[in-house]
């Protein structure tokens, strides 16, 4: 099958953009690109591998799995997807296996990685884990780790992380995204965004020497109060983002007040959608 440029199939989402599919609170994206396939994470359960199964998606040339970082919420499709295609490279950041836990009004719950890192070897997988920005295929780059240049990140403080014994309040060090490298303007791929947006277009920008002219995938800023919603939005533009496209985190609340106060164009996907890169404008569109 002849792809365009980019194309990016939505395995999961909190919602569906077609009958039959399965969602759920996670994300998982099938890209291809004329170098290769990649899953940018993996959603919340083995489900994620069903929809793919309805939509015809096939993984045996998946030549890579990234993770943006390490709540189950994006890697806990890993396991089964592992099986399914007899093991693989798996890219993120060495703090994806810290322990991530969420306090639940005072009841701690883990919400990390579906096994050990030993597990997850033993089921083919093969680590590549750093915390600078990382090669998967031709034109598609990693972030790495996000330095906060800007204090307006997602404010999540019930998100823990154990680091030396000690519970404390998640950096999200670990937080990463993937950056689509095309001739006309770059395609930034989120999983949460825990960093903040505006910390990671400014990560993209010091990594390729330009501002990404369009953003799909979660953005964290479900409750997020509306006048900060409103500067991520405007500086985003500012900054050269033409057109975003709010996913999974971003939740129904946060996809209206970007649509609302962005300038540019926010387009809605779910699972089953299909967000396309096919012309030389560069444009984003969904299927």
């Amino acid at each position: 099958m002849a792809h365009a440029p980019l194309e990016v199939l939505v395995l999961r989402d909190n919602n569906t953009a077609r009958e039959g599919l399965r969602e759920g609170h996670g994300l998982a994206m099938h890209i291809h690109t004329n170098a290769g396939q990649v899953i940018f994470d993996t959603g919340d359960s083995a489900e994620t591998w069903a929809n793919a199964d309805a939509l015809g998606a096939d993984l045996r040339d998946v030549v890579a799995v990234v993770l943006s970082h390490g709540h189950y919420d994006h890697t806990n499709g890993l396991p089964e997807l592992l099986r399914r295609i007899g093991g693989g490279m798996v890219i993120g950041h060495p703090g994806i296996f810290d322990r991530h836990m969420a306090d639940r009004g005072g009841a701690l719950q883990y919400i990390g990685m579906p096994g050990s890192r030993e597990e997850l070897e033993a089921l083919g997988a093969f680590f590549r884990l750093s915390a600078e920005p990382l090669t998967v295929a031709p034109g598609l780059i990693t972030t790495g780790e996000v330095p906060r240049v800007s204090d307006l990140v997602p404010q999540t403080p019930h998100l823990l992380v154990e680091r030396e014994g000690e519970l404390r309040v998640d950096d999200f060090v670990d937080d990463l995204s993937l950056i689509a490298r095309l001739g006309p303007g770059d395609v930034l791929l989120t999983g949460c965004a825990h960093a903040g947006l505006l910390n990671i277009v400014a990560r993209v920008t010091e990594i390729t020497g330009r501002c990404p002219i369009a953003i799909a995938g979660g953005t964290h800023l479900a409750n997020e109060p509306e006048e900060r919603i409103e500067r991520v939005a405007n500086e985003l533009h500012e900054r050269g983002v033409r057109q975003i496209v709010p996913m999974h985190c971003s939740g129904e609340r946060g996809a209206e007040l970007l649509a609302k106060h962005f300038p540019g164009e926010t387009l809605r996907a779910g699972t089953g959608s299909a967000i396309v890169v096919e012309d030389e404008t560069g444009a984003v569109s969904v299927r």
